[in-house]
C-alpha cells in the first residue's frame, strides 16, 4: 500500500484519536487496514483499471461532459429512463439539496446515516427511535408517526446504516402506499441493497410508476468499490421534484473519472453481480465469526458490514478502536456519534476479505486479553 505513514510506526496520540473519532475519509495516506468505509474489495476488475491507467492522461487534462449527457450514461448502465434520474456527485451532494434547499420536513428512524439527521433545518427534523436490541423498523407504526408528525417526507434507509438490516419488501410496499394516501413523500436510500439476498429485485425502483411519491437515493460508491469517484443518483417518476433537483445541481458535478468508469459500466455487469455475491459470503463468515466472541451481541446483516453490540465486560468502542489501532494498525468505527443510547457500546465493521476480516477478529480477541 502507498502510503505517508510508513508501516510499523506507531501514532502519535492525538493522530491516532483523530482517526477513530472523526469524520471517516482520507484513509489512503495511511498504511492501515480500514474497516471503515463501506465498499467492495472485489470490484472493480483489473481489466477496468489497467483501461483507467491508460486513459488517465487525456481524462485529467479534459472537462466532463454535461450532467445531461451523464444522466443518458447512467440510464444507459441502469436500464433506467433518464427522464426519472438526476445523477449527483455522490448520494452526499443530494440529502442538503433536499433536506436544505428544498427544504423538506422529514421523519427519520434512528440511528441512521447522520447527514440525514445534521442536513435538516432547524425544526424540520422528527426522530422515530428504533427499538434495541434488534432495531427492526415497524411500518405501521413509522407511517402513523410520518402522519402525526405533518412531515413531508419519510427516510428510510434499505439495508439499514449503522444496523445493516434491511426492512422487508412488502413492508416497503406498504409504508410507500400508506405515505401516498398521507399525501408525503418516502426518500429510501438503497446504496447497499445488492448485498441483500434478493438484492435488486426487491428495489423500490422497479415500483417507481406505481408510486410517484417515493424516491430512491443510490451511492455507487459502495457496491461498485468506487467511493473515491463520488458517484450517485436519485430515482423517480415524480417529475416536479426531478426538475426541482437537477436545477439545484452544477452542469459538471461528475468528473471525468466517474464520465469514463459509467461508461464502461454495462459490460462490467457480470463482474459486478459475482463480487456482490463473494461479499455476500464473506460477510455472513464474518457475522459467525463475532458471534462466536463470548457475549457479542451481532444482528443478522443485510449489507456489506455488520453491527454488534460489546459484551459487557469490554471496555468501549473508542478505547477498543483506539487499541487496535496503536497495536494492529485496524481502524474500525464506533457509534459514539449516532442518535443511540450508549452509542460507544456498538461496532459498525465493514466487510473486507475473508483473509483481513480473519485479522480483525483475532486482533478482537487479542485488544481484551
Amino acid at each position: 500500500m502507498n502510503s505517508t505513514t510508513q508501516a510499523g510506526v506507531g501514532f502519535e496520540p492525538d493522530e491516532a484519536s483523530d482517526l477513530v473519532n472523526r469524520f471517516p475519509g482520507g484513509y489512503w495516506k495511511y498504511d492501515i487496514t480500514d474497516f471503515v468505509l463501506l465498499v467492495n474489495p472485489y470490484f472493480p476488475p483489473q481489466t477496468f483499471l489497467d483501461e483507467l491507467k491508460e486513459a488517465l492522461p487525456r481524462l485529467i487534462t479534459c472537462y466532463p461532459s454535461p450532467n445531461t449527457q451523464m444522466v443518458q450514461l447512467l440510464a444507459d448502465a441502469l436500464n433506467t429512463p433518464a427522464n426519472n434520474l438526476v445523477i449527483c456527485n455522490g448520494v452526499a451532494e443530494l440529502i442538503p439539496i433536499l433536506l436544505g434547499r428544498l427544504g423538506m420536513s422529514i421523519a427519520v428512524p434512528v440511528p441512521t446515516f447522520n447527514p440525514y439527521e445534521t442536513s435538516a433545518l432547524p425544526g424540520r427534523l422528527s426522530r422515530f427511535f428504533l427499538p434495541p436490541p434488534d432495531f427492526e423498523l415497524d411500518v405501521h407504526a413509522y407511517a402513523t408517526f410520518a402522519r402525526t408528525s405533518g412531515v413531508d417526507a419519510a427516510i428510510v434507509i434499505s439495508p439499514n446504516n449503522p444496523t445493516s438490516r434491511m426492512v422487508p419488501h412488502p413492508d416497503l410496499l406498504y409504508l410507500a402506499s400508506a405515505l401516498r394516501a398521507q399525501q408525503q413523500l418516502l426518500l429510501i436510500d438503497e446504496s447497499f441493497i445488492e448485498f441483500s439476498e434478493l438484492g435488486r429485485s426487491a428495489s423500490l425502483e422497479n415500483h417507481l410508476l406505481e408510486f410517484p411519491n417515493v424516491i430512491v437515493l443510490k451511492s455507487l460508491g459502495k457496491i461498485y468499490g468506487a467511493c473515491g469517484l463520488r458517484l450517485g443518483y436519485a430515482a423517480s417518476a415524480n417529475e416536479q421534484l426531478i426538475t426541482d433537483i437537477r436545477a439545484a445541481v452544477p452542469t459538471w458535478n461528475v468528473n471525468t473519472f466517474g464520465e469514463f468508469f459509467l461508461s464502461k459500466l454495462p459490460r462490467l455487469a457480470h463482474a459486478a453481480e459475482q463480487s456482490w455475491m463473494r461479499v455476500g459470503r464473506d460477510r455472513d463468515k464474518l457475522y459467525a465469526d463475532l458471534r462466536s466472541l463470548d457475549g457479542m451481541r451481532v444482528l443478522k446483516p443485510d449489507a456489506n458490514f455488520v453491527f454488534c453490540k460489546l459484551p459487557p465486560h469490554w471496555p468501549d468502542g473508542d478505547v477498543i478502536a483506539s487499541t487496535l489501532l496503536k497495536s494492529s494498525r485496524i481502524l474500525i468505527r464506533h457509534n459514539g456519534g449516532k442518535t443511540l443510547r450508549n452509542g460507544k457500546r456498538f461496532l459498525r465493521i465493514a466487510c473486507r476479505t475473508e483473509a483481513d476480516n480473519k485479522l480483525l477478529v483475532e486482533a478482537l480477541k487479542g485488544a481484551v486479553d
